[in-house]
């Protein structure tokens, strides 16, 4: 459930929901918080052309790296015995 809520809300942009709903809040707002703050810092770059790449490959290393660390934090909670 939290990989899909990771890829699903991250289509659209919005990263993190699946950290924190596998109890690891701290890691799924500053996931959430810092792609926000790339992707703005991104479309400032869209003026002088580096933003058109950089923006896709922020979302896209945002699209892979949430799913997996919201599958490790279901491991380590599962692990737990909880």
């Amino acid at each position: 459930m939290a990989v899909g809520l990771e890829l699903v809300l991250g289509i659209i942009g919005i990263f993190g929901v699946g950290n924190i709903y596998a109890g690891k809040t701290a890691q799924g707002v500053v996931i959430m918080v810092s792609f926000w703050v790339l992707f703005w810092v991104n479309f400032c770059l869209i003026s002088i052309g580096v933003g058109l790449f950089t923006m896709p490959l922020t979302w896209i290393a945002y699209l892979i790296l949430g799913p997996v660390l919201a599958g490790r934090a279901v491991e380590e909670y599962n692990a737990r015995g909880w």
